[in-house]
């Protein structure tokens, strides 16, 4: 009972005020300030861009997710109490999926899951302690065709690092993934250390609470998974049935590329739909973040560079951040670090700009038949 009553005590607690304001009533005062527009070539924002809309999240307390439109108004927003909104992704269901976390919760860790309606209806609350639901969730929160809950998670080990000066029994910490049904129950589940052995890394002793850090996941064309590592910049395709490493991608992987479009650090890897592996490069090593876009020849083991979109220096991004297609010729960046939405062509010409008054884990374009009606219109 009592922990029924700890359940329903969280859903209480992030309870929300949700929106979906009249175009002809005023915004809250807190809104009013929250965005700063600067269209910076209005003759070369395509048509596709302005009549869309952008999905951002804020995880500082109190969480609030926001819709804008092209124009950079907001016409969608929903707030919650006690905790932020860490990542949020739009769903094919109309829906949004997040990942919450208060203040205890650093960057994009969460220990609660929530599927939202644009009618404010929650859809799903899964609270961390809720059946197999123990981990911190971070990064990263998925449906999967079956409509259950896939995500990524910490897990942590107990490992002998003698051989690498350490202890017999050390605590390493590292990722997973984790497929929940939507009673929090557990499906299917894989981790790092099924791939890797710690003792193997020979910088296991400066990581061992770090390992790794997966920052993203998603679908291959084929259904497999998609995971990106921050601190070995690879990205890995997973057998989303046997959890085998099929291949690897990037510095020190399996795939041949061109030096010059070499990464580290990437982030929001995912197959676009031009059907080339895309990520947002936060060029650490470089001191210059980018987009990048790759056509994979998996039999060959070869990669074609298909787009590379570098954004200026002043708005160097080494942490987070994001870059979707919106057409053919332009690109939803985003610079978390600098509170900076950009819509760029594909050689990295800014278009368009926004200020945020919040730090924006990530920028989706939504195109507006993918919407509810009472949203467009």
């Amino acid at each position: 009972m009592k922990k029924h009553y700890l359940v329903l005590l969280a859903f209480l607690i992030a309870c929300t005020a949700c929106h979906h304001p009249n175009k002809k009533a005023p915004l809250p005062y807190w809104l009013q300030d929250a965005f700063s527009l600067d269209s910076m070539q209005p003759e070369k924002i395509p048509a596709h861009f302005k009549e869309g809309y952008i999905l951002l999240s804020q995880r500082d307390e109190p969480g609030v997710l926001y819709l804008l439109n092209g124009r950079g108004g907001v016409v969608w927003y929903h707030q919650v109490k006690g905790t932020g909104f860490k990542t949020a992704h739009f769903t094919t269901h109309q829906t949004l999926l997040c990942i919450l976390g208060n203040k205890e919760y650093a960057t994009s860790y969460g220990n609660q899951i929530m599927e939202l309606s644009f009618n404010g209806d929650t859809l799903l609350n899964l609270q961390k302690g809720q059946a197999d639901f123990i981990a911190n969730a971070h990064h990263e929160v998925l449906l999967n065709p079956d409509n259950n809950i896939v995500l990524l998670n910490t897990v942590e080990r107990m490992v002998d690092l003698s051989s690498r000066g350490g202890g017999l029994r050390d605590t390493v910490r590292s990722d997973g993934i984790l497929v929940l049904d939507r009673k929090g129950h557990k499906l299917w589940e894989w981790t790092v250390f099924d791939a890797l052995e710690p003792a193997a890394d020979k910088d296991i002793m400066s990581n061992r609470l770090d390992w790794m850090h997966a920052n993203s996941l998603s679908y291959d064309k084929d259904g497999n998974y998609l995971i990106s590592f921050y601190n070995n910049g690879q990205i890995w395709k997973l057998d989303a049935r046997t959890g085998k490493v099929i291949w690897k991608f990037g510095r020190n992987g399996d795939f041949s590329f061109p030096d010059s479009a070499a990464f580290d650090m990437g982030h929001a890897v995912h197959m676009n739909a031009e059907n080339d592996l895309m990520l947002f490069d936060n060029g650490v090593s470089r001191q210059q973040s980018q987009t990048l876009a790759f056509h994979l020849d998996e039999r060959a083991k070869t990669a074609t560079v298909t787009l590379r979109a570098p954004i200026p220096a002043y708005l160097f991004n080494d942490r987070m951040g994001s870059a979707y297609l919106v057409d053919h010729n332009s690109i939803l960046q985003c610079c978390s670090k600098r509170n900076t939405v950009l819509l760029t062509d594909r050689q990295g010409t800014l278009l368009w700009r926004l200020r945020c008054n919040f730090i924006p884990y990530r920028a989706e374009f939504i195109s507006p038949e993918q919407l509810p009606s009472f949203i467009v219109n």
